[in-house]
C-alpha cells in the first residue's frame, strides 16, 4: 500500500511522464490563474438580499434587521466554506509528497496556489460581511479525519472528490442565485479552479486504481462509506445533498469503486 513513512518524496532523475492527461491539467492551471486582487471590484458593499426575498417581511421586520439576519446566515455558511479551502490547502501541500509522479505533483503546485487564492477571497469576503461565526465542529472532525490519513486514496477521495464536489455545488447554487454581484464575480473564477481540482482526482485515482490491490479498494471505498455517512449527519439530508451525493458518487464509479 502506498504509504509514507517519512517525509521525504520519491526523487526523479530525469522528467518522466507517466499520466499525459495530468500534463495536460497542470498545462491548463498554468493558462488560467488569476488575480483576486486585481481582477475583483472589492469597492462594493455587499448585497445580502433581493427586493423580492424581503418583500414577504417588509410589514414584520425592518430592512436593516433583515440585513443582519441575512448576512449572519450568509456568514455561518461561508465560514465553513473558509475552513474548507484552508483544508484543501493543507491537504494539497500533503500529497504534493505522497503522490510519486511528477506531472502530479506539479498539478497539486498549481492546486496550492488555486487553494490559496480561495482562502484569501472568502477570508476577504467574510471580512466584508463583518460577521463572526464559528466552524462546525462535526465539520471539522470530518476533515481532521482526511488530513491525518496516510493513504493517498483517502485523501484525494476525501478532498477531490467529497470537499469539493459538494463546495462546487454551494458554489454553482451561489453563482446562478445570489443577489450579491461581488459573490457572483467571485464564483466564476473559483468555479473555474474547481472543475480542475476535481478533474485531477477522478483522473489521477482512475490510472492509480486499475494497478492497485483489492486491500487498497476495499480500504478506501469503507472511507467513501464514512464519508457518506458523515457529510449526510452534517448536512441532513434534502435535495441539494441527494444531488450532489449523486454526483460523487458518479466519479467514484468512473474512479472504479463502489460507494454502496
Amino acid at each position: 500500500m502506498n504509504t509514507r513513512t517519512t517525509d521525504r518524496p520519491l526523487w526523479h532523475s530525469k522528467l518522466r511522464i507517466e499520466m499525459p492527461s495530468q500534463l495536460d491539467l497542470y498545462e491548463k492551471t498554468k493558462l488560467l490563474q488569476w488575480n483576486a486582487t486585481s481582477e475583483v471590484d472589492w469597492s462594493r458593499p455587499i448585497v445580502n438580499f433581493s427586493e423580492a426575498s424581503y418583500a414577504p417581511y417588509a410589514s414584520s421586520i425592518s430592512r436593516e434587521d433583515f440585513d443582519r439576519m441575512a448576512a449572519e446566515r450568509r456568514a455561518s455558511t461561508f465560514t465553513q466554506l473558509f475552513f474548507g479551502e484552508q483544508a484543501a490547502l493543507a491537504l494539497s501541500a500533503q500529497l504534493v509528497n505522497q503522490c510519486d509522479e511528477l506531472e502530479a505533483r506539479m498539478c497539486l503546485a498549481g492546486q496550492i496556489i488555486d487553494e490559496a487564492r480561495h482562502v484569501e477571497v472568502f477570508g476577504r469576503y467574510l471580512d466584508k460581511l463583518g460577521v463572526d461565526s464559528p466552524i462546525d465542529p462535526m465539520l471539522e472532525g470530518i476533515v481532521h479525519r482526511i488530513l491525518d490519513s496516510d493513504f493517498y486514496g483517502e485523501k484525494i477521495v476525501g478532498m477531490q472528490i467529497f470537499l469539493e464536489g459538494i463546495a462546487v455545488g454551494l458554489f454553482q447554487i451561489f453563482q446562478n442565485e445570489s443577489p450579491d454581484p461581488l459573490l457572483r464575480d467571485l464564483m466564476r473564477g473559483v468555479l473555474r479552479d474547481e472543475s480542475r481540482h476535481a478533474g485531477f482526482g477522478v483522473m489521477y485515482l482512475a490510472n492509480k486504481f486499475e494497478h492497485a490491490t483489492e486491500a487498497e479498494k476495499k480500504r478506501t471505498e469503507e472511507f467513501v462509506g464514512d464519508l457518506l455517512r458523515g457529510f449526510g449527519a452534517l448536512m441532513g439530508g434534502g435535495a441539494f445533498l441527494g444531488s450532489t451525493f449523486s454526483d460523487i458518487r458518479h466519479r467514484l464509479k468512473q474512479i472504479g469503486l463502489d460507494p454502496r
